[in-house]
């Protein structure tokens, strides 16, 4: 038993190291690199096994105590989140929800919305009848709609007004929308994304591709950002290279968001709020399990040193 804990122990430190890996490996169309990459995204699921397995086989061996040395690795190795702050100012409160393709009804999550003062959301796996029930109960009279049949729907909601809407397609058809947000005498590029999920070497690549040309189109590095929704990456995953060269930060955390059983404590991270680096958080968090196997994110932001990002 004491053997075997100490082996599934070292296969949990493997795990942790597997970003690094998988980092190395970014941009080489191959199986390898996919699985080493589907992989990375479980660093919470082998950080509870390291210190699990760890723990037993410390019993017999009291120097296996130093592989808990490698517990803080997750956190070294997710990509970088944007500063926090408790600055006094106008504050812009963002949401990112996949709400489920079932779903029928979004009473629950405008409910939600509404209770926590979202001032926009990104919404995925958008059906036609749900964008229909949207636009006429949502308090949030702006938006731009993109449903469909299948899992890639899309919504975007505000408070504010949203400008110079459009809808753009990557390589595989896969839709991201694209606006305009007028915020406070600021103009802020807002992106909706949720791009296909890495199910094969190709899916990966084009993940990959979907956000890192969504992080470059979305406007001016003048203007302040917003990339937000149902990633289909973890902080520690592949896809989150492109947003970070383009200098977009997490302002969301590293709680698990899917799947939501168990409010996603044995998931992983992938629904997400990054922002541009004119942006500091003041707070952000997860809300309840709604009617998705999803969790929703929100962070509460505000402009740094008058939206220069300095």
């Amino acid at each position: 038993m004491q053997h075997r804990s100490a082996f599934i122990a070292f296969l949990c430190l493997a795990g942790l190291i597997v970003p690094v890996i998988s980092r190395l490996l970014a941009g080489t169309p191959n199986t390898l690199a996919w699985l080493v990459d589907l992989a990375s995204h479980w660093q919470g699921l082998f950080l509870g096994g390291l210190i699990l397995f760890s723990a037993v086989s410390m019993w017999r061996e009291k120097r296996m105590a130093l592989l808990l040395l490698a517990a803080p690795l997750p956190w070294f190795t997710a990509s970088e989140s944007a500063p926090r702050t408790t600055a006094e100012g106008p504050q812009l409160n963002v949401a990112a929800v996949n709400v489920g393709l079932a779903s029928r009804r979004p009473d629950a999550l405008l409910e939600w919305l509404d209770g926590q003062g979202i001032d926009v959301v990104a919404l995925s796996e958008v059906s036609p009848d749900y964008a229909k029930a949207l636009q006429v109960k949502s308090s949030l009279a702006h938006h731009r709609l993109e449903p469909s049949s299948g899992p890639f729907g899309l919504a975007l909601l505000s408070r504010y007004p949203l400008v110079e809407s459009e809808v753009l397609r990557d390589a595989d058809r896969i839709p991201r929308i694209q606006a305009t947000l007028l915020w406070s005498g600021q103009a802020v590029t807002v992106t909706a994304v949720h791009p296909m999920p890495p199910l094969s070497p190709h899916f990966h690549g084009a993940r990959d591709e979907h956000l890192r040309t969504a992080a470059q189109q979305n406007g001016p590095s003048t203007r302040p950002g917003l990339l937000l929704g149902d990633l289909n990456a973890s902080p520690w995953s592949t896809g989150m290279l492109g947003p970070t060269e383009s200098g977009y930060r997490r302002a969301t955390g590293l709680r698990p968001t899917w799947p939501a059983a168990l409010h996603g404590l044995i998931g992983i991270p992938i629904d997400q709020i990054l922002v541009s680096r004119h942006w500091a958080v003041r707070d952000s968090g997860t809300g309840p399990v709604l009617t998705s196997d999803h969790v929703p994110v929100w962070a509460n932001l505000i402009l740094r040193a008058n939206g220069t990002g300095q």
